[in-house]
Formats: structure tokens, sequence, C-alpha cells
């Protein structure tokens, strides 16, 4: 099969500068690939990135894009002159499969011919899906993004099946590595409890809770021999709240520490391995579809606590893989109240039930389950 990937006018790929959608169907066309598919990414023109490439076995084109402003009117109509100019540019296909927001209602009107169009939604429809009443399919990152577009365009109901995004292999790999990790940075280390957060640190992921909830414990005196490690871009074209932003937490964050946002599946993999607990605290309610983060930090072994959003439910259930907290009201106490608590728990079995969980979304079995899909959608 001639697969065709539009990967979108913000992030390039590979993903030097963020991108978790990017990164996910580099993964993807990587698995394609080695099945023998000839496959090709169509990705935003990046500095210091050649306009044509191949690689593992994938060819890349790259043409356009452009940053993101804080305006979202404007945004849109980058995206749209963006969309008219690469419409024309995209390779022809069996399939072509992409996640932007103009390019899969204009593709198959403007060129009918070059194949059929499945659209990759991963964030909550925004009552725009009518304008892809012509795809052949879509597929859902979450059930809750599945029956949201349902809800939405009821008549697009039949061409929408969930498929979970994938997480690269780096963060599958088995126990032995955690501990050669650990013992690695020295024996100190590995008797001190890390929880970790790993996103954009933006208002949307909650990291202000975080430090609130954290300020909270630090009061409580259950702390012990804790850290709390936040790692994540904060610049606006990576997706972050700016540097404002980020000043402001730093100086109410006594204690944190902080690192610099890592974009390379291995390093990350590291990062996840050296942490006990995974925190993830978003309240982006109508914006998760299904956040990569937690599920490669469960594939490592450290134990996520997330908050209570819909997305979260379909893979984590509370007390036996993570732990949920309520994000709705008293928050930040919520939060403090279930990071003590898991804390002091053993960890051992919910590690274990952790990394099973994430198995779901090697990128071999989503790929089936895309393959599958661009099969019965003919």
């Amino acid at each position: 099969m001639k697969i065709i990937i539009c990967s979108g006018p913000i992030y390039p790929v590979p993903a030097v500068i963020g991108g978790s959608v990017q990164m996910l169907w580099h993964g993807l066309a990587k698995e394609f690939a080695k099945r023998g598919h000839e496959v090709t990414i169509f990705a935003k023109a990046y500095p210091g990135q050649p306009e044509h490439e191949n690689t593992d076995g994938i060819r890349i084109v790259r043409w356009g894009g452009y940053r993101l402003t804080t305006s979202l009117a404007a945004d849109l109509v980058k995206c749209l002159g963006y969309a008219l100019g690469a419409v024309p540019r995209v390779p022809p296909g069996d399939v072509i499969v992409t996640n932007d927001f103009w390019t899969p209602a204009l593709l198959p009107r403007l060129r009918p011919g070059a194949g059929r169009v499945f659209m990759n939604a991963n964030r909550y429809p925004k009552h725009q899906f009518w304008m892809y009443g012509k795809v052949a399919g879509i597929s859902a990152a979450s059930g809750a993004v599945a029956s949201e577009i349902g809800r939405q365009t009821p008549r697009l109901s039949r061409r929408v099946r969930v498929v979970p995004n994938a997480i690269d292999d780096c963060f599958l790999q088995d126990e032995d590595d955690r501990f050669r990790l650990r013992l690695r940075d020295g024996e100190e280390k590995r008797s001190q409890l890390t929880v970790l957060y790993v996103g954009r640190i933006h208002p949307e992921k909650g990291v202000d809770l975080l430090l609130e909830a954290w300020r909270r414990m630090g009061e409580m005196k259950i702390k012990g021999d804790v850290k709390l490690r936040i790692v994540g871009p904060y610049k606006k074209e990576q997706g972050g709240g700016g540097a404002e932003y980020y000043e402001s937490l730093k100086r109410k964050a006594e204690g944190v520490e902080w690192g610099e946002p890592i974009f390379e599946p291995a390093k990350l993999a590291e990062e996840y391995r050296r942490a006990d607990l995974f925190v993830y605290p978003s309240l982006a309610v109508t914006g998760e579809a299904m956040p990569l983060a937690p599920a490669e930090a469960m594939g490592c072994g450290a134990v996520p606590v997330v908050s209570d959003l819909e997305a979260f439910r379909e893979y984590l259930v509370p007390g036996k893989n993570g732990w949920t907290f309520n994000h709705r009201e008293s928050a930040a106490e919520n939060l403090a109240a279930v990071l003590s608590s898991a804390l002091s728990a053993d960890l051992t079995k919910m590690r274990e039930e952790a990394r099973r969980t994430a198995g779901k979304f090697s990128p071999a079995k989503v790929a089936d389950l895309h393959l599958k899909m661009f099969e019965d959608y003919r």
C-alpha cells in the first residue's frame, strides 16, 4: 500500500522541537515501512532539514509551515493558506492521513484522485467536522473524542473508529533497564522518591495546580526524601505558555527541580525511568484526546497520577495501574492528598500493571488497527 502522512504545518519531522502527534506518526510510518508499505511523510519545512530525505525506509518531503501565534483566528487563516498551498503538492497515494484543520476538508474536494483521505482526530472537535464529509474515515484517539464527533456530526458516526495513539518502542523496554539506570545514577539516588511532570509548561496542563499541591504537601510535612521534577517546553512557538509564565512558576516553586525540554524519545524514556510517580494534572477538559506522556511513563514503570478527565479513564484504573484526583473543585487539596497517599503505597504491582497497560499502545498493535481501518473503509 502507498501511504502518505501529512503531518501538518506547525512541528517538523523528526520532532526536534516538540509535537507529540508528529512523533507518534513518525513512529507509525517506520512500522508501516517495516511491513513493506511505501510510506511518504509530507512535513513542515525546517532549518537544517533537507527538502527531500529518505531514512528508515521512509521518504520525507518538506514544504511550508508557520509558527503558532497567540490568536486562534490568525492561526486558522495561516493554516488555510498553508493548506491551499500544500494540497497541490501532497504526493498521491492509496491512503492519505492527516491531522491538519483544513487539509482533510480541501484535499478530497480539490484533488479527488489523490487517494482516500483519513483524518486523525487528536483533539476534541470544535463543531468543524461538518467540513469533513468527504473523508474515507476518521481515527479518533479516544472513545471520548469519537462520541463527541458523533454527537456534533451524526452523519459521520459510521466513519469514525477509535484508534489509540502509539508510543515509541523505547518506552516499552523491560524492568531491568529501569534498574540498570538507577544503579548507574548511584545508590544514594535510588532511596529518593521522584515525582515527575513531563509536558508543555502551559496553564491548561495544570502546572500551577501541581505547584500549589506540592506547597500544601510541604506544609503537611509528609514529603520525606521526595523531589518534584518538571520537564517540558515553555516557549510559545513550542506550545508553552511563554517565558513570563515560566518565570512566574519558578518564583513560587521552592525546592522544585526544573529540566530542559526533551524531544528525543530514548532520552525521554530515561527521564521516565528515573521517576517513581508521574503526575499529569491537565485541566484541558475539551482539549485532551489521548495524551502520550502518561502512557509513555507507564511503559517505563512510573505510576501515573492524573486529573479525572474522560480521556484517561479509558486506560487508567484507579488503584490498579495509577490514580486520579478530582480536578473540578478543591483541586490542589485533592491532588496533594492523592500524591501523599501514592508516595506511601507499594508501587511494585501497580508498576507492573502500568507497564502491561502501556503495551497496548505499541507501534505494532496500533499500526494493525490503522491498517485494518484503511482496508475496511474502501
